[in-house]
């Protein structure tokens, strides 16, 4: 779903982001290593954290980079000059992913400025919107590796 709507996602509202996000959720989960690329594109994780304030389990589908130790997101939230919820929620160190029907514990690392080029390298190659959200944004996307436990 991302791969086809993604260039405009800046311009959703938050409760159409949250609903598509839900169906993009379920995709996964119903079938991420079959049907899931065909409907939503290959390269998809889903982050589960433990919500800072609720407690609760969050589940945020993102697309990753293969990294020499782990995985790669952006904090884009398409590009919107809000930080998702997703990247506040690390703080609580109760972090799952799930690639490709595997789920693990992972530890996350904010990748630094000196490495953040080669990583957005990494993820323009997989996903060339990236550039668009980039440039949209009044502030700095950050990039975390997630490294299994």
């Amino acid at each position: 779903m991302w791969r086809v709507f993604g260039k405009g996602f800046y311009y959703w509202p938050k409760w159409l982001v949250k609903f598509i996000t839900l169906l993009h959720v379920k995709s996964i989960k119903f079938n991420h290593s079959k049907i899931g690329k065909y409907v939503i594109g290959s390269n998809i994780l889903l982050l589960e954290t433990r919500g800072v304030v609720t407690g609760k389990i969050r589940k945020t589908p993102l697309t990753y980079a293969k990294t020499d130790n782990g995985f790669v997101v952006a904090a884009s939230y398409g590009g919107r000059d809000d930080i998702p919820h997703w990247y506040n929620n690390l703080q609580t160190n109760d972090n799952y992913i799930t690639v490709e029907n595997s789920r693990f514990k992972v530890e996350h690392i904010l990748i630094s400025d000196e490495d953040i080029e080669k990583y957005w390298g990494l993820l323009i190659n997989v996903y060339s919107t990236f550039e668009n959200y980039i440039e949209r944004t009044n502030r700095k996307i950050p990039l975390v590796e997630f490294i299994e436990v």
